[in-house]
């Protein structure tokens, strides 16, 4: 902003002010510093209104390389949790019932939108599906849709069980959804299960689809930006293979056995990994014994990806050595908290359940066989600040759990529009 100066007059009294017109400061500033100025701001709100000052500042505020940074040094806009029942088998033959859990929270557009959200997807714009047969009230109560993923915002949705499956990410604050089909084909003629991964710089989604089918993955990728499918390398992983739906993990998206539904004697936990910027996959024996309630994480401080496992109440971090080995390099006690160990005592919460991280944040459910009621945990694990809600449920949600954060960044920030 321009603006004007007094300067001392020469010789007598009569002299005249000069006006000096000096230049904006932020204009003798480089782009590096700018950019370190814009990742002060408090929040992306405040972001996105000084990205609006001028073509530079936006064109700065829109990087990429800013953007990831911003996000990963903010506290994680957490909406809630939504969580399943026991429905959604590997095979899942009914439509699961659901809950969404709200977070509470001191900034008002998380609040209002964790408010006006559309979670459990009642308010999904009407699709006629590939076969031509309109879809009503009707039919959608018998043909429901099913959740399988949650991520950036935005959740992926599938119906009908088929060969060809209709499938939908849907924006649940917008009430907006992009349709599309399943993969299909003779390639892909068993039960698919998907990982959603969405980056929020890019305003993109890819959608990830593994089918385990005689010890072998077959896999494909959507992407949003090309409308189509595209084939993936495959990978033995051996029978028998009973996989979730695929969760997204920084650069990797991730599949659990799930082998606690399996019923076999020699029961081994295995995670398959695909790191979704080379597509490479990777098959990992977890080291710990099956059943312990476990998440996977892209860690730049430990080297890239992490397993956050729960053994008691007590916070794992395994990541692997040099020679290639499985090792904890970090543990937080949880009954270190005195109000966890609190409850721990008089409501008899033992079990911990570790669901997503998101930068120096770890999100996890702390909850009891006795009762339905639970607690979620965001820990933060530079500041060990501990922030709380809880599940006031009157059944019990046993099933997946499906974190929901805030989509952060303006469509109006994404780099392909500066």
């Amino acid at each position: 902003m321009a603006s004007l100066q007094g300067g001392g007059g020469g010789g007598g009294g009569g002299g005249r002010r000069k006006a000096i017109i000096s230049e904006p400061i932020s204009g003798s500033l480089s782009d590096d510093v700018l950019g370190e100025i814009l990742l002060r701001l408090p929040t992306s709100d405040s972001l996105a209104r000084a990205a609006l000052a001028c073509k530079r500042w936006r064109r700065v505020a829109s990087s990429p390389v800013l953007l990831r940074c911003f996000l990963s040094l903010r506290h994680p806009p957490l909406l809630g949790v939504i969580l399943s029942d026991r429905g959604n088998m590997s095979v899942p033959y009914r439509c699961p019932n659901h809950v969404f859990i709200r977070a509470p929270s001191g900034d008002r557009l998380v609040t209002a939108a964790s408010c006006a959200g559309d979670f459990l997807f009642g308010y999904m714009p009407q699709h006629t599906s590939g076969s031509g047969a309109d879809v009503n009230r009707h039919i959608s109560r018998r043909n429901p849709w099913i959740l399988r993923a949650s991520d950036g915002g935005l959740l992926l949705l599938s119906r009908n069980r088929s060969e060809m499956e209709d499938l939908a990410v849907y924006d649940p604050i917008g009430r907006t959804a992009i349709f599309f089909r399943g993969p299909g084909g003779i390639q892909f003629h068993w039960h698919l299960t998907y990982a959603l991964v969405v980056d929020e710089v890019n305003v993109s989604f890819r959608v990830f689809a593994a089918q385990f089918f005689h010890g072998l993955v077959t896999a494909a990728v959507y992407s949003s930006r090309t409308g189509q499918w595209s084939s993936l390398s495959s990978l033995e992983v051996g029978s028998p293979w009973n996989a979730r739906d695929g969760v997204h993990a920084g650069r990797f998206a991730y599949w659990q056995s799930n082998t606690t539904k399996r019923r076999s004697s020699n029961k081994k936990e295995r995670t398959l990994v695909l790191d979704t910027n080379t597509m490479e996959w990777s098959l990992i024996e977890v080291p710990f014994p099956v059943g312990e309630s476990y998440c996977a994480a892209d860690m730049a401080e430990h080297r890239g990806l992490c397993l956050v496992a729960s053994k008691e109440q007590c916070l794992q971090f395994w990541v692997r050595n040099d020679d290639g080995d499985w090792v904890v390099v970090k543990q937080v006690y949880l009954l270190d908290f005195l109000f966890l160990k609190r409850i721990r005592i008089v409501q008899w919460m033992k079990r911990v359940r570790p669901l997503a991280v998101r930068g120096d944040y770890v999100l996890m459910e702390f909850w009891s066989i006795r009762k339905p009621t639970s607690y979620f945990l965001l820990l933060n694990l530079k500041t060990m600040f501990l922030e709380w809600f809880k599940n006031m449920a009157r059944e019990p949600f046993r099933g997946s759990a499906f974190p929901v954060f805030m989509s952060w960044a303006p469509p109006f920030l994404s780099p392909h529009d500066a």
